[in-house]
């Protein structure tokens, strides 16, 4: 709450300057977060809710939300300065979207952001499990403001998987390249805590499927390098039928894309190095017999879930590992340019190989 003041009076003071137009920060409705949904309306279809912080005169300071229906994200702006005696005042930090109104597509919504000036491109994007604009009205016992709790939160996501590392800049670069599609986290405010469930596929600006934080992991690692990850699996040994958890950290791993334009196949090269700091198997792994063992059974485990994750992807046309990237440079454009990637892509022979080295052993159960 502290820290969310000092950034209020920080804006405030900006707005207050200069000779053009004096703001007062009782009449300020400064946006944190605002929320896009599918209305039930024809006429009106597009739902936005803003949330905005207070201040009273006696310096307490609380967070009220509004909602509007309209033909348009600007209309609906319109219509919510309407109900407020306060200007309302760019600079959201997150922008969440509902479900259905992501089934539609959502290009046109963040086309409108576009012309805005005051929504910059660093605005975080999220996707909300039903209705979005009832998780920033919802009031939480654990969590004092919505909008600072979900910025906080996407900031920290994104450093510990930089899949989540996403916002307006990123998903309209993912959108316009030809070759990937974007993707965007995904929360649920289920009972009394606000919850993120995963990473939401798009394909172009529709949302066709959810991976779990499982898949996420093992996404992240075939999106791209990784210099400081983590990975925490639930293995089966095939010779024993052990189960057992093991979770690595201080992952840096390489990831190779090598095109074979003979076959018009795609190999995934990832060579992974990391350090044990939770195993609850039963291999003493202090041993180098064993700790070669159980580099295999990751190399095995990796390999397998990536090969299941990009057949999901395959089958719904859906492409944001980028695997179209890697096609398309090496194809001359013509060749690119007339193909039905869509039909290539689902058929498309793709392989995994992995190379796992564990650097400490760290702690074992």
């Amino acid at each position: 709450m502290q820290n969310k003041m000092i950034v209020l009076i920080a804006i405030c003071c900006l707005l207050l300057t200069g000779c053009v137009e004096r703001n007062i920060i009782e009449d300020l409705a400064i946006l944190e977060a605002g929320a896009y949904d599918l209305s039930e309306s024809d006429v009106n279809p597009i739902r936005t809710t803003v949330l905005f912080p207070t201040v009273t005169k006696e310096g307490l300071v609380d967070t009220m939300t509004l909602t509007a229906n309209g033909k348009s994200v600007h209309d609906t702006f319109l219509k919510i300065q309407n109900l407020t005696n306060l200007k309302l005042v760019g600079g959201q930090g997150t922008i969440l979207f509902g479900e259905e109104l992501l089934k539609k597509g959502l290009i046109h919504v963040v086309k409108s952001f576009t012309r805005d000036p005051e929504i910059g491109t660093r605005v975080k994007f999220a996707i909300v499990e039903g209705n979005a604009g009832n998780l920033l009205k919802k009031k939480l016992p654990s969590v004092e403001d919505n909008a600072d709790f979900l910025y906080t939160f996407l900031d920290k996501a994104g450093k510990q998987n930089k899949a989540f590392i996403t916002n307006k800049y990123r998903f309209l670069r993912d959108y316009y390249d030809d070759g990937i599609d974007p993707v965007l986290p995904v929360f649920s405010s289920e009972g009394d805590n606000i919850e993120l469930k995963g990473l939401g596929i798009f394909k172009g600006d529709q949302y066709v499927t959810r991976l779990t934080l499982s898949e996420t992991q093992i996404f992240n690692l075939l999106m791209g390098d990784i210099k400081n990850g983590s990975l925490i699996m639930n293995m089966n040994a095939e010779d024993s039928g052990e189960n057992y958890q093991l979770l690595l950290n201080s992952i840096k791993s390489k990831n190779d894309k090598i095109m074979n334009t003979g076959t018009m196949s795609v190999e995934v090269i990832l060579d992974i190095k990391g350090s044990v700091l939770e195993y609850t198997g039963t291999m003493d792994i202090t041993q180098e017999k064993y700790q070669r063992e159980l580099e295999k059974q990751v190399e095995n485990y990796i390999i397998t879930s990536s090969q299941k994750l990009i057949t999901k992807l395959q089958k719904d046309q859906t492409d944001p590992i980028g695997i179209g990237k890697v096609v398309r440079n090496h194809l001359s454009y013509e060749r690119w340019n007339t193909m039905n990637w869509n039909m290539i892509y689902s058929n498309l022979n793709i392989h995994v190989k992995a190379k796992v080295d564990l650097i400490h052993i760290g702690k074992s159960k």
